[in-house]
């Protein structure tokens, strides 16, 4: 099942408009939009179904119905449940199609985990020394991972040392990482 997990400097936004969330609705798949984009894709799939009796998501195209059918499909939107916080997903089980709420972020692995995630991450040999954020942490304070990205050498890119902090995925990158794969990143801060 694909997610959106779109963000900008301000944070998580909608898939559709690429703005802020207003009056975020979530639909069953867990993906977000703001209420009036995604009344704007009701209506245009209701207007190329004769009854539509559910919809498909933009992103996932998984089919969603609102909780009361009998409602004109012009109210549809306002019937999905109102999500006011976006997650952010635990990276090992997107890798598994699944959309777990991550809790902690790991700043040398550069993945969000979920809870057991987490455990495993803290019994390994590998990683049990590895340095966690909450996602709280980062997200209310990304100066944090640059901190502790000091003296840092990045792993994937063996001997390199941390030089930017990517705001749009919250992660620390060397050059390489930089060049390779943050070039198009709107806000990359220089440590």
């Amino acid at each position: 099942m694909a997610t959106s997990n779109i963000e900008t400097e301000d944070g998580p936004c909608c898939p559709i408009c690429l703005e802020q969330f207003n009056m975020p609705r979530q639909l069953p798949c867990t993906n977000t939009f703001c209420v009036k984009c995604l009344q704007s894709h009701i209506t245009t799939e209701a207007a190329n179904q004769p009854k539509l009796n559910d919809i498909k998501c933009p992103v996932c195209r998984s089919s969603s119905s609102p909780a009361i059918k009998d409602r004109p499909s012009n109210e549809w939107a306002s019937l999905f449940p109102q999500k006011t916080k976006v997650d952010r997903f635990c990276d090992a089980c997107r890798n598994e199609d699944a959309s777990v709420s991550a809790e902690g972020f790991c700043v040398i692995c550069k993945e969000a985990m979920c809870g057991d995630c987490l455990k495993y991450h803290r019994k390994q040999n590998i990683s049990k020394d590895h340095t966690i954020l909450s996602v709280e942490e980062l997200e209310c304070n990304p100066e944090n991972v640059i901190k502790l990205a000091e003296g840092i050498t990045c792993l994937e890119h063996h001997g390199e040392d941390i030089k930017y902090y990517c705001k749009d995925h919250k992660i620390p990158c060397c050059g390489t990482c930089f060049f390779d794969g943050h070039k198009i990143c709107a806000t990359m801060i220089d440590l």
